[in-house]
């Protein structure tokens, strides 16, 4: 906005030059009309503009030194129109001159239609380069001199204009780049008497228009009021009592409220902001800055808020409201910040955010030439909870994905969750420390997070954080440079408290101990589908002083047995509602493809020790791992008598089956390698049997034909 009104003072300033110009030569010729090609034709030569004046030129004698020009066309050469106004005229005091003063009667512009445009290749008609210009452009910019300079000699001109008024202007910006289109329309500016030294009033008013491709965007009208002083002779300029109302036409009419006073001193190249406030429904916002030097726009300020409710805020915007299970969330908002910057960067390292109780600090910065921000915020505590839907809407969400098609077809949904094109064009960096989260009632402390992404590729640098008596550190990354995505996680888990997080969870615990882990892992795709079935990596997971809730194995396995010697038959008892101690159990896993595969896992459990090996297919939900079982004498006795035998030997367990089947049906006795080992001790006891018999009877037989001696054992000895 400040460009299109530089611009249109450039116009006004170059129409008000011309026409002084064009009144001399018009007093001095007698008949200006006879001379427009001349006119036009010095235009061209002296300033590369094609001007075509196709009405009359009108013009007074002394007192008044007056001109009227209507249907003016202007352009640079070679270059789309530039603007075009349908008639101005003026008046200058010619006595006023001769004593130093530029009296003026009310300067009128009517029609004006200003068309700024730049193309494809970004070239602008504006301006058109030249040789000298573009030797100025890449020439190294020099400071502006900023010394007081000597004007005792120069005798200062005093500026008195009746009024001036432009109606009916229209200025219009095209970014062919960009296809974007911005237009004020019926733009309207009065002036009140202005004098050097003195205040007058100045109003201003448009519709504004904003398109996107062809399809509007925006709509607004605007209006401004203001109270200004000029002070050429210092180039001080002052506004003060600056009030503009901004009515945005949506589904829902959103007004916008400014009030500001300002200085600018150009000698200096200063612009001073003392105060603004700025309201939109019930945001309100205030604050201050100072340009120190308008030709690199280093700038000092600050900017805060009032309290505010988010969802008022929303609803006043037709926007949709955030629907929390808390109705008392995102009700006390505010927002304070001191910062820097100039034309290439602004930054704060003085941020404060308050959300409720929670309350954050930091710094932030946003880089205007490549679009990168960077936030670093630390805060004291937030319960998340209360910023999560309600928990009815939630469950209805998960129980559709559950039920539909796509779930039931292939176990996990193929749609993307990874939105790939909205994550490449990303440029920033995230860092937030926070003393304390509660999420779905779990406390979470000392929670440390960073993120940085750019060019398609989010890392996150680290997300530490203490919960249940444990520690959790990951690193990971998310490439969508490339189809398909990769995402890589690394992550370190250090004494967590498993049952007690589980229970908090889901209510119940299954297994419960103190776990463990470290963890590699890559995977490909966008959806849970593509992830689980791309899955690979290593872990190692270790777990202590836990406990197996829903099975006792040690039971299970003895009154297997007992049945076995009871009916004489291998059959299954049923598990008894209890538990499995263990001491410690953990192994190395591999992921291959979703497929997680086993060779080393081993515990040592109440009243029996633990190894198994197997695979959980992740892709298909399913489980097929074995366990062996060894009963341990020491303990195995307090709670279910065996066969001595039976003591010392590994029984396998075989965990066969769905992930939706609970474990005490999921885990069983192997009962065909329970046979198969019954049979092979069976067959050695008869075996045994037989040669104790036929030992017996032989040595009988010897002892009567040979007699009992010693001779008659060591041949015996010689033939078992």
């Amino acid at each position: 906005m400040g460009k299109i009104i530089k611009i249109v003072i450039g116009i006004l300033a170059a129409v008000i030059l011309l026409g002084v110009i064009a009144v001399g030569v018009l007093t001095a010729l007698f008949d200006p009309n006879d001379y427009k090609p001349e006119i036009e034709t010095l235009a061209k030569e002296k300033a590369n503009i094609d001007l075509s004046v196709g009405g009359d030129i009108d013009w007074s004698f002394y007192p008044w030194l007056g001109l009227s020009i209507a249907d003016v066309d202007v352009r640079f050469v070679d270059q789309p129109e530039l603007a075009n106004l349908s008639k101005a005229q003026l008046a200058v005091n010619i006595p006023a001159l001769f004593s130093g003063k530029v009296q003026m009667d009310s300067i009128l512009i009517e029609g004006l239609s200003l068309n700024l445009t730049k193309d494809k290749d970004g070239k602008v008609n504006w301006q058109q380069p030249t040789a000298d210009s573009v030797a100025t452009t890449d020439a190294e910019p020099t400071s502006p001199n900023t010394e007081p300079q000597d004007t005792s000699g120069n005798q200062s001109l005093s500026l008195d204009i009746q009024s001036i008024s432009i109606k009916d202007g229209t200025v219009t910006y095209i970014d062919q780049q960009t296809q974007q289109q911005v237009t004020l329309n019926n733009l309207a500016i009065n002036s009140g008497q202005i004098s050097d030294g003195n205040v007058f009033p100045l109003d201003i008013a448009a519709d504004l228009t904003q398109q996107q491709n062809n399809k509007q965007t925006l709509a607004a009208k605007i209006s401004a009021t203001a109270n200004i002083t000029l002070d050429l002779e210092n180039q001080q300029y002052t506004v003060q009592d600056f009030n503009s109302d901004v009515t945005l036409e949506a589904e829902k009419l959103i007004k916008l409220h400014l009030e500001t006073d300002l200085v600018a001193n150009l000698a200096q190249n200063r612009v001073v902001v003392e105060s603004w406030i700025a309201q939109l429904s019930n945001l309100k916002a205030s604050g201050n800055i100072t340009i120190e030097d308008l030709n690199t726009l280093k700038m000092t300020g600050s900017i805060k808020t009032d309290t505010f409710a988010l969802n008022s805020v929303l609803e006043e915007l037709g926007l949709p409201i955030i629907d929390v299970t808390d109705n008392g969330a995102f009700n006390k908002m505010n927002f304070v910040s001191q910062f820097t910057g100039d034309a290439k960067t602004i930054q704060t390292d003085s941020l404060a955010i308050t959300v409720d109780d929670t309350k954050l600090n930091g710094s932030a910065s946003y880089s205007l030439e490549t679009g990168r921000a960077d936030i670093a915020l630390s805060g004291n505590s937030i319960i998340v909870d209360r910023y999560l839907p309600p928990s009815n809407k939630s469950a209805g969400e998960a129980k559709s994905i559950t039920d539909s098609s796509e779930a039931k077809n292939h176990g996990y949904s193929k749609e993307a969750v990874i939105p790939v094109d909205a994550l490449k064009p990303l440029n920033f960096g995230a860092s937030l420390k926070m003393q304390s989260i509660t999420y779905n009632k779990m406390p979470i402390g000392n929670v440390d997070v960073s993120i940085d992404a750019r060019n398609g590729l989010i890392k996150l640098n680290r997300a530490n954080l203490t919960m249940y008596s444990g520690s959790i550190a990951t690193t990971g990354s998310l490439d969508v440079r490339k189809s398909p995505a990769r995402l890589t996680v690394n992550k370190k888990i250090n004494g967590l408290q498993l049952g007690e997080m589980l229970t908090a969870l889901n209510g119940s615990a299954p297994i419960t101990g103190a776990l463990s882990t470290t963890a590699a892992v890559t995977a490909n795709g966008v959806s849970v589908y593509d992830i689980v079935n791309s899955l690979n990596g290593t872990a190692n997971v270790g777990l202590q002083n836990g406990v197996i809730q829903g099975i006792d194995m040690a039971q299970q396995l003895c009154q297997t047995m007992n049945n076995l010697s009871a009916l004489g038959q291998l059959s299954t008892a049923e598990s008894v509602d209890s538990s499995t101690p263990f001491a410690k159990m953990g192994g190395n896993f591999t992921i291959k493809n979703g497929v997680v595969s086993n060779n080393d896992l081993s515990a040592s459990l109440d009243a029996m020790s633990l190894s198994g090996k197997g695979d959980v297919n992740l892709p298909q939900r399913t489980l097929n791992y074995g366990l062996g079982l060894m009963i341990k004498e020491n303990l195995f006795k307090q709670s279910c008598s065996v066969n001595n035998k039976l003591e010392g030997v590994e029984w396998p367990v075989l965990c066969k089956g769905g992930f939706d089947e609970a474990p005490a049906k999921l885990c069983k006795p192997d009962t065909n390698a329970i046979k198969d080992m019954l049979k092979a001790a069976l067959t050695d006891k008869v075996k045994n049997q037989v040669k104790d018999e036929v030992k017996s009877k032989v040595e009988d037989k010897l002892k009567e034909k040979l007699g009992d001696g010693d001779s008659v054992k060591g041949l015996i000895k010689g033939l078992f």
